[in-house]
């Protein structure tokens, strides 16, 4: 029987550390999108941003990879891929843009692109783009600034069963910034 939860969020959120997690608490398979495209040659190219994703050619993949299985589907680019009915749930990881912006920083990403991820963040831009493809109904925010990745991993399994209820919107970054100055630092 089929069964697709999904992890989605800016690069740098905790999405292959907590996927791991998830999928041995569950027992379930993990699916990478990004490693997915990079083995199945679905990477038309590159620019400032990075990776250019064939989404076509990596659905096809991605619906080959999840057929029948239990898959914990793991990528920013979920929403591009995976249709609402394919999938029960997503997790959104969200992350402090003053902590995600340190987790980049060592990725020794450019600084157009740690300053577009962290922009990426803050606007909330994965949440929109699951809240738009999943809806509602199916998704939930999940702040992992300064958590331990078993415990965020247990959380989502928590709301998965209904123990605890989903959350979605609670998150706002801009509050965190007492002066436009601040802000500007990632949005100019």
């Amino acid at each position: 029987m089929q069964d697709v939860i999904g992890i989605t969020g800016t690069p740098g959120t905790g999405k292959k550390t907590i996927g791991r997690l998830l999928a041995k608490l569950l027992g379930y398979d993990l699916l990478d999108l990004n490693q997915l495209a990079i083995e199945k040659n679905a990477i038309m190219g590159e620019d400032e941003h990075g990776l250019i994703v064939n989404l076509h050619l990596l659905r096809k993949y991605v619906k080959d990879a999840i057929k029948g299985k239990k898959v914990i589907v793991v990528g920013h680019l979920l929403p591009s891929v995976l249709s609402k009915k394919e999938i029960r749930f997503v997790a959104i990881l969200r992350c402090s843009p003053f902590e995600l912006e340190k987790r980049i920083k060592s990725r020794n990403y450019s600084d157009k692109k740690i300053k577009d991820n962290v922009t990426s963040e803050i606007l909330g831009l994965c949440t929109y783009d699951a809240l738009k493809k999943f809806g509602k109904k199916k998704v939930s925010e999940f702040d992992t600034t300064g958590k331990d990745a078993k415990d965020v991993a247990e959380k989502i399994i928590k709301v998965i069963n209904g123990e605890i209820p989903k959350e979605i919107g609670f998150i706002d970054w801009l509050s965190l910034f007492e002066k436009a100055e601040q802000l500007n630092l990632f949005l100019a």
